[in-house]
């Protein structure tokens, strides 16, 4: 949901997005799109600004579901043995 502004607010400030479910904050719309010539903004002519940590990917191979503000899990790979540090061994 894009709150209402009237054109010279939204023209010079953008416009905040906002959950319609609970009314987060989601981001900003600005109307200077037209500046990013080459890009999917420059063809509407509005640029999104959206945080990451508002947005939740559900992979299509229904694994587990990838939270924006959180880094994608580490997968942990088996290092050679000679690239291992030494075990030390307390007496």
């Amino acid at each position: 949901e894009i709150e209402n502004l009237n054109p010279v607010q939204a023209g010079l400030l953008g416009a905040e997005i906002r959950c319609a479910t609970c009314g987060g904050h989601l981001g900003d719309v600005f109307s200077d799109g037209k500046l990013y010539v080459g890009t999917p903004a420059f063809a509407s002519g509005k640029r999104y600004c959206v945080d990451g940590a508002a947005l939740i990917f559900k992979p299509s191979d229904g694994s587990d579901d990838v939270f924006g503000d959180l880094s994608p899990p580490i997968k942990k790979k088996e290092m050679p043995d000679f690239l291992s540090p030494p075990k030390i061994n307390a007496k």
